[in-house]
């Protein structure tokens, strides 16, 4: 099935709003409340849920995309480039909260930050296959795609760094 320009779009906003939905959780993490993750209970396990969720969705949102055609109107491209680019500030957002609520809590990382560091690997993973489709799809958007998918990439390398659980002790 050839999926309309509309359809990736919609598809693209789906993830989007999934994305936002972690913000909340992510925003919530505290020096007072990180320690709960270790159980199970607090911000953190929402975050890893939800983010597991995005995982998900990309990989429905890739099987949509197989054998779609490369989109010849510009406008097609254009909406899906625009919907690209709303995902990644969203997206962005996201993890620059990551980043900041790790260095919350550094001493605590090696316990709960590895969880979360493990679907962000797969949220990379995912969301560079999708970039990639929509490159191919998208010709004449190519550059800026490329450029979206890029910027994304160095922050969510960030925030992988960011909670990978590695401590260094200054003495």
């Amino acid at each position: 099935m050839v999926l309309p320009a509309a359809g990736v779009k919609d598809s693209i906003i789906i993830l989007t709003t999934k994305s936002q939905s972690c913000q909340g959780p992510a925003n919530q993490i505290t020096v007072v409340n990180v320690a709960l993750a270790v159980s199970g209970f607090g911000p953190i396990p929402v975050v890893i849920q939800r983010l597991t969720d995005i995982v998900t969705t990309c990989g429905t949102t890739i099987q949509q995309f197989a054998g779609t055609k490369p989109y010849t109107e510009k406008g097609d491209q254009d909406i899906i480039f625009e919907a690209f680019r709303d995902f990644v500030k969203v997206h962005q957002d996201l993890l620059n909260i990551l980043i900041g609520k790790g260095g919350l809590v550094p001493a605590l990382l090696p316990f709960v930050g590895p969880p979360l560091a493990a679907v962000l690997r797969q949220i990379e993973s995912v969301v560079d296959t999708i970039a990639f489709e929509l490159i191919d799809a998208c010709e004449a958007r190519s550059t800026d795609l490329t450029a979206q998918k890029d910027a994304l990439d160095v922050v969510i390398g960030k925030t992988i760094d960011t909670w990978s659980g590695s401590v260094t002790v200054t003495v």
